[in-house]
């Protein structure tokens, strides 16, 4: 059995598998690199320098996916769970603070 037959349906399956008939490296470090890359070019984005917002998006969520062991319906509720738990917690030693 693969990887992406133990794993289901899924974006992340989907995504693995795409990789595989690529024939894209999955290996851990090529993709903590790829997760980098991808970041700052959406930063680029962001900041208006090049590049679509939503495309650099979809590829950070990509990278991200292939690198996580968890699929993105887990990684979403982990986030709205945190999201709940800092809206309501007071600010910690080093967090930043600004005008939004």
């Amino acid at each position: 059995m693969t990887e992406v037959e133990r794993l289901g349906d899924g974006l992340r399956a989907s995504i693995l598998a795409m990789m595989a008939k690529r024939g894209w490296c999955v290996h851990w470090t090529h993709r903590s690199a790829y997760l980098h890359l991808e970041a700052a070019e959406l930063a680029e984005a962001v900041r208006g320098k090049r590049g679509s917002t939503l495309d650099e998006s979809a590829d950070v969520l990509i990278t991200l996916l292939a690198l996580s062991p968890h699929g993105l319906p887990e990684i979403e509720a982990a986030a709205r769970e945190k999201v709940e738990r800092l809206a309501n917690a007071s600010a910690y030693a080093g967090e930043e603070r600004g005008d939004l």
